[in-house]
């Protein structure tokens, strides 16, 4: 298990509309992530490349992401709060989409940008 000691950044995220977006439409320049397989369904994360912990859980986006695009041009780790420290889940390289690993899968709290 990874612990960090990096707090949080208020609402240093935004979540997409509800509406369902088309695959993998994501801006350049951010991490965007969907609540469904292969880019689909809602998005309810978009982040931009500052370098910090973007806590989605708090934003009310915690436990939902199934799918990625990193954009950012730096490596992105997604984060699964367990109660006194914050584990890694899975690390994303620069221009990397996909499916989180069933592991992973819907347990993202954070998402930090350049680890």
């Amino acid at each position: 298990m990874l612990s960090i000691g990096i707090a949080a950044g208020g609402a240093a995220f935004s979540a997409a509309p509800a509406s369902a977006l088309s695959s993998y439409d994501c801006p350049g320049g951010t991490f965007c992530g969907w609540d469904g397989r292969d880019g689909a369904g809602n998005m309810i994360v978009q982040v931009n490349a500052n370098c910090v912990l973007h806590d989605i859980g708090n934003g009310g986006a915690g436990d939902q992401l199934t799918s990625y695009w990193n954009r950012t041009r730096k490596t992105v780790g997604l984060y699964d709060w367990m109660g006194d420290h914050w584990q890694l889940l899975a690390s994303v390289a620069d221009n990397k989409r996909g499916t989180l690993p069933h592991a992973a899968d819907k347990k993202t709290d954070a998402v930090q940008v350049c680890i």
